[in-house]
């Protein structure tokens, strides 16, 4: 087995976890996870989303949070060694990134995401492939000059669950292009936990073929079905999880 010697762990809890929670988390809460998190070792972490609250209500409560974590008493000697993440999938919420990084409390990472399915790239952005993308070539700049990091994320590498199957070579592109176009780095991303190992191995098979060097590159598995464990297990057999 070729595992790497290192392994970099980052944790979406608070965003990810969180978000389709039927019952409001209260913001001490998330507050308390993070800060758990943080004690426990973990350097990357994807705090909340800015993107409009009226159809993601958790996160109405984003500024607050990152506000909250920053001025937290109980991880004051390691908040500058954690690397902290907001999604922000559009314009507006880009915008809030940056204005709360120059107001000092804000991410210093934001995600992008695109889908290699037309249909599901519409229903999480409202926006087509292509105007995406020169969405995304506008704005990685601006949040570059902010002194933000950006993550492109490509999702429904496996499939979609509005078309079905999709071509992972796609995805291959995809990556590509992100980094083409100024992303820190690249998040592959089986977005509904619907990849099977085999699946899994090949792609990022054909990754590495790409691109050789994994510290780019990050790995985004959930475990439903029971393969998340499978999934880390075939990606850090090729090396990718860094």
């Amino acid at each position: 087995m070729n595992y790497p010697k290192k392994v970099v762990v980052g944790d979406i809890t608070v965003r990810d976890g969180f978000q389709h929670e039927e019952i409001y988390v209260p913001t001490p809460a998330k507050l308390w996870v993070l800060e758990e998190l943080i004690l426990a070792g973990v350097k990357h972490l994807e705090v909340t989303n800015f993107g409009n609250p009226k159809g993601m209500p958790q996160f109405k409560d984003a500024d607050e949070l990152f506000k909250s974590i920053r001025k937290s008493k109980r991880v004051k000697d390691l908040i500058d060694s954690v690397s902290l993440t907001a999604v922000t999938i559009r314009e507006r919420a880009i915008e809030r990134a940056i204005q709360a990084r120059k107001d000092g409390y804000g991410p210093d990472r934001i995600l992008l995401m695109v889908s290699t399915s037309e249909s599901h790239q519409r229903k999480n952005s409202g926006l087509s492939l292509a105007e995406y993308w020169k969405m995304s070539e506008e704005w990685i700049p601006k949040a570059h000059d902010a002194g933000l990091k950006v993550n492109g994320t490509v999702s429904t590498i496996w499939g979609c669950p509005n078309e079905g199957p999709t071509d992972i070579k796609d995805a291959i592109e995809f990556a590509q292009r992100w980094l083409d176009i100024g992303a820190n780095d690249v998040e592959h991303a089986d977005h509904d936990g619907s990849a099977s190992p085999d699946r899994v191995y090949k792609y990022y098979s054909m990754l590495m073929d790409k691109f050789t060097n994994p510290e780019k590159h990050i790995v985004h598995f959930h475990t439903t079905r029971g393969w998340g464990l499978a999934n880390v297990l075939a990606a850090l057999q090729l090396s990718l999880i860094h």
